[in-house]
């Protein structure tokens, strides 16, 4: 395969003001018009053009019979067309002098060997015009900060500072609701499919350099370039996290990348050894991937390993302490100081020694300030995990019989945004983690919605917040030895 060339044009393509969309119609039933609907409906702030044989307008907008016909420069070329189509539209985009595309229709490699000769037949076209591209048979990419969206599902949840790199368009696109849910959001998303050009190092390296972009998240089914991953990945995770999860190193799941995006696989023992000399965080779910990572594009690294325990119930208490023994996390008892100080907030039925056990209290300052405030400012404390922030049983209360009470729904919720905004500034503050852990859902919870959006992430159940924790103490370890 010729060399690849040297520019990275991913900052284009994010950032690209004219999208020529190749295969969009007025048929919604096609990938292609619904990736168009949906930077029409997200608000895209560049000039969209659909590209379409037959069409003279498409959902409002003049269309035209080839990319040659626009007349405009052209920043990119969406490609969404059958795949015998493929090698004419490079060929028209090569002429017009576009420089930049990525091509969604599948059907090469992953399809076999004629799919392969395809492939690279595209890829000689354009190299020859000096085109670079993503794809093909990926999703496409996602920049919410200008309200870019090339995939097929719709993206509302506003930006964030996770850059997501993956070889497989679901885990960036349907994935996108279950996100939502946890509030993670991201800076960048791209699926590179088949990597017939641009590649997983490629991606890497934009993402080190983009400015939105704290933390990386990669979904890998295959690196083509291991000593340039190594190179990348390593000079990448000195400055930002990387977190990666490594699938296909099994027979089972190296049969499955083969026919999904043409990936060759090594053993996972291979892939673990690289990522351990790159600086690589390794998850083994997929849940960790994304967790892991949004703690550590939201929360400042730790210098150790000491956490505090903030609760206010027993179980979840024991919960976390277990967690963190497994973790090889400390959870060292307070100094006769902070036990001092955080006294006369505890019950006679709790425990201030650490766990912290309030078992009961109204006062949601707390948990939200007063007592993390205490706790962050001992110097023998890295860390803070706080479990059961929480407003909606005794908001309940009051909606249940509004008449008890003069304060409204409405008031009581308003009242719960401050105590949270508080909280959010309390790792900047003291420059220490702090990560919360719930049974509520941010859709019945409004302490945990104002959480997630004020970026102190909260997830849903004490084990995943300890992980979340441990994640951050060997990103801060990595740092220290690189």
């Amino acid at each position: 395969m010729t060399e690849k060339l040297s520019r990275n044009p991913l900052p284009a393509m994010f950032n690209a003001e004219t999208i020529a969309m190749v295969g969009a119609s007025n048929n919604m039933d096609t990938m292609g018009s619904v990736l168009l609907m949906n930077n029409l409906k997200g608000g895209f702030v560049g000039r969209l053009y659909p590209v379409h044989p037959k069409e003279k307008e498409v959902m409002g907008l003049k269309a035209y019979k080839t990319v040659g016909d626009i007349p405009d420069v052209v920043d990119l070329a969406v490609i969404c067309v059958p795949t015998k189509v493929v090698p004419d539209i490079i060929k028209d985009c090569g002429v017009k002098g576009v420089k930049n595309a990525v091509i969604i229709s599948g059907g090469f490699r992953e399809t076999g060997t004629d799919g392969k000769k395809l492939e690279e037949e595209i890829l000689a076209l354009a190299q020859s015009y000096g085109i670079r591209f993503l794809g093909p048979n990926c999703i496409g990419i996602i920049n919410p900060y200008r309200n870019l969206n090339i995939t097929t599902f719709p993206y509302f949840h506003g930006p964030g500072s996770l850059g997501l790199i993956s070889q497989s368009g679901t885990y960036v696109t349907q994935v996108i609701d279950y996100l939502e849910q946890k509030g993670i959001r991201y800076s960048r998303a791209m699926s590179v499919g088949n990597q017939a050009d641009l590649d997983l190092v490629d991606c890497i390296d934009y993402l080190g350099d983009d400015p939105e972009t704290l933390a990386i998240a990669a979904y890998i089914e295959g690196i083509k370039r291991p000593r340039a991953f190594l190179e990348v990945a390593r000079r990448v995770s000195i400055k930002k996290p990387v977190v990666a999860l490594y699938v296909g190193g099994t027979e089972a799941g190296a049969r499955s990348s083969a026919t999904h995006t043409g990936a060759i696989c090594a053993p996972n023992s291979l892939c673990s050894g690289l990522f351990n000399q790159a600086g690589v965080i390794e998850a083994s779910t997929i849940e960790e991937l994304y967790e892991w990572a949004w703690a550590l594009a939201t929360q400042p690294i730790p210098t150790g390993r000491r956490v505090a325990i903030l609760t206010q119930s027993g179980g979840p208490a024991a919960s976390l302490s277990d967690a963190c023994e497994k973790y090889d996390l400390q959870v060292p008892i307070f100094s006769p100081e902070l036990q001092d100080r955080l006294k006369p907030f505890v019950p006679p039925t709790g425990s201030y020694q650490n766990p912290v056990d309030l078992t009961y209290f109204r006062d949601i300052a707390l948990m939200t300030e007063k007592m993390p405030r205490l706790i962050l400012e001992d110097d023998g404390i890295d860390c803070l995990i706080i479990h059961g922030l929480m407003a909606t049983s005794w908001l309940r209360v009051y909606d249940s019989d509004p008449e008890t009470s003069e304060v409204s729904m409405e008031q009581m919720t308003d009242m719960m945004k401050g105590p949270s905004k508080k909280l959010a500034q309390l790792p900047k503050e003291y420059k220490k983690p702090v990560i919360c852990s719930t049974f509520k859902g941010r859709e019945i919870e409004v302490i945990t919605k104002f959480l997630q959006d004020d970026e102190i992430p909260c997830f849903y159940g004490p084990e995943k917040a300890v992980s979340a924790i441990a994640a951050l103490c060997h990103y801060g370890e990595i740092r220290r030895r690189m």
